[in-house]
């Protein structure tokens, strides 16, 4: 059963996309500080949206966000192209940037 909050918080857009906007930029801060940070900036960016699969889309996408900011921070510094030469460990940075968001988001399925 959906709490009456989560159903008000829904219905209402300019609510909605408020609370995602500050979802994604505290999710993305708690990464700073520790990799479970991305799981639950995928987990409080879905549980607004009104549909399972739009919340795994906004997880998704806070995913991308946070492997832009990752690669981003690389390119401003020059060193890009040494970190992707690494390979696998690269690889996997940004596998964990994608998918733990998107898993996260599975929490909209529940709630």
């Amino acid at each position: 059963m959906t709490p009456e909050f989560l159903e008000d918080l829904r219905a209402d857009d300019r609510r909605r996309v408020a609370v995602t906007n500050g979802a994604v930029l505290l999710g993305l801060g708690l990464s700073l500080f520790h990799w479970f940070g991305l799981f639950l900036a995928g987990a409080i960016a879905a549980l607004p949206q009104r549909t399972v699969p739009r919340g795994i889309g906004a997880g998704l996408g806070v995913g991308v966000l946070a492997v832009v900011v990752f690669l981003g921070q690389f390119w401003l510094a020059g060193t890009l192209g040494p970190v992707l030469g690494m390979g696998q460990p690269a690889w996997l940075a940004l596998a964990i940037g994608l998918g733990l968001p998107t898993f996260g988001a599975l929490v909209r399925g529940v709630v």
